[in-house]
């Protein structure tokens, strides 16, 4: 288990960034300390003219996921690296938000409760929909690898029971920086590792490793 605790250009929500999967890792800032870390080829593009690819974008090691309007004005750089690449048409532009996903599954926010089936479908995978605590942004409220899932502490059961059967692994509660309550703004992680906010306590390290399966 590599691990890198880290900030982008002195931010330290690094997960607003990118993400990572088993077989790529998608950022809007070059930071070369990650390859190391997630042992995938990482690609650098910015979404929408800003350095957030983390927000904008969605996916697995199988393809991403964007919004009809990022696919107007990034499209062409994001198909230099992905050849599977699905376009939802919603007013929803933050996807990275809204979705939460590993290689077995997909979560999806309510408000994209309608493409459920196009994701399914898509990646070949089960998709369903969830809130966590109560909340829409899911894909900010929890991080989710193929060994893992770190969530928001005050996730309700029957959600927690969702994302455990949908994306096929345990899932724990935990912060990030110190306490925020949103794990997804500080890692970037996959099954090779993980990126994790610089202002991250000694414990809350101790959480993410446990809840992502490096124990």
């Amino acid at each position: 288990m590599n691990f890198l605790k880290t900030n982008f250009n002195g931010d330290t929500n690094i997960g607003l960034y990118g993400f990572a999967t088993d077989k790529y890792c998608l950022v809007g800032v070059n930071n070369k300390k990650i390859k190391p870390v997630v042992g995938v080829p990482v690609f650098v593009c910015r979404i929408l003219n800003l350095d957030f690819a983390g927000i904008f974008v969605a996916g697995n090691s199988e393809g991403i996921i964007i919004n009809d309007t990022v696919e107007e004005y990034e499209g062409y750089k994001l198909k230099a690296h992905f050849s599977k690449i699905l376009v939802l048409k919603t007013k929803y532009t933050a996807i990275g938000n809204l979705v939460m996903m590993n290689d077995n599954g997909a979560i999806v926010s309510p408000l994209l409760k309608k493409h459920r089936k196009a994701i399914s479908e898509f990646f070949n995978i089960p998709c369903e929909s969830t809130t966590i605590a109560k909340q829409n942004i899911i894909g900010n409220l929890g991080v989710a690898t193929n060994r893992g899932c770190l969530v928001h502490p005050k996730i309700r059961k029957n959600e927690k029971e969702i994302i455990e059967r949908v994306l096929g692994v345990k899932s724990d509660i935990g912060t990030v920086s110190f306490g925020s309550p949103y794990p997804r703004a500080g890692i970037i992680a996959n099954s090779h590792g993980f990126v994790v906010s610089e202002m991250s306590s000694g414990p809350e390290m101790g959480r993410v490793t446990e809840a992502l399966g490096f124990l």
